[in-house]
């Protein structure tokens, strides 16, 4: 019954170790130690972690590398962008560039990494760049960060001097969402585009369309109505 039980423990605490193996992504030689050559298998492992611990190295972790001219350690994706994010944050936007570039080369499809580039590349003027990462956002998620990257888009084909694009990606979101700032801002840019007379045309459906909505919902958007009742005035006046 002693040697039962015994048996029943070792096994346990092989299969406990075991599971510890799978979940820091050792080396699976572990694994076929610790089941084979028991206990002394379980125990070398034990060992191990400690030695690892003394080092200073997470088990199973990738050791750290230089990456390329920035001399920045090789993280985890998220990581990495969580950097890049710190570096746009403070203006660093050449360092930003670089770790989204990267992220893309692994990932082409990532959109926090499309956004990332995008935003830091219209900061360094690198419009061409900017408005490619901006379309290929675009083709994977329209509705961005609650469409904020659309704007941005969209502004950025305006800095670009294609306003007539602008205010055509604008049409397309008006008919999807139609909210006030994005009546706004197709108003800007068809008077940009120079049809002054469809910016009051969009500026005064945008006024029709508040006074017909809730009472909450004319209470949230009470900064747009007076945004867009002020640039219909200067529309007016000129």
């Amino acid at each position: 019954m002693s040697s039962l039980l015994l048996s029943v423990v070792m096994w346990a605490f092989s299969f406990w170790l075991v599971a510890d193996c799978l979940r820091r992504r050792v080396n699976p030689v572990w694994v076929v130690l610790i089941l084979l050559i028991q206990p002394y298998g379980g125990v070398a492992y034990l060992l191990y972690l400690k030695w690892a611990q003394y080092r200073g190295r997470p088990v199973g972790a990738p050791p750290t590398r230089g990456t390329g001219d920035m001399g920045l350690p090789t993280q985890p994706e998220e990581a990495a962008l969580d950097m890049a994010d710190r570096l746009e944050e403070q203006q660093r936007f050449g360092e930003a560039v670089q770790i989204y570039r990267r992220a893309l080369d692994r990932e082409p499809n990532d959109p926090r990494a499309l956004h990332g580039l995008a935003r830091s590349a219209i900061e360094l003027q690198q419009t061409h760049e900017a408005l490619e990462a901006y379309e290929a956002l675009m083709a994977i998620d329209p509705r961005y960060r609650n469409y904020a990257a659309a704007l941005e888009y969209a502004e950025a084909l305006h800095l670009a001097g294609r306003a007539a694009d602008a205010a055509g990606l604008l049409e397309g979101l008006v008919e999807e969402t139609g909210r006030l700032n994005h009546r706004l801002a197709l108003a800007h840019y068809y008077e940009a585009a120079g049809q002054t007379a469809r910016a009051k045309s969009v500026l005064s459906d945008a006024l029709a369309a508040y006074a017909s909505s809730p009472l909450l919902e004319q209470e949230a958007n009470r900064r747009w109505h007076r945004r867009i009742t002020d640039k219909l005035d200067e529309l007016a006046a000129n």
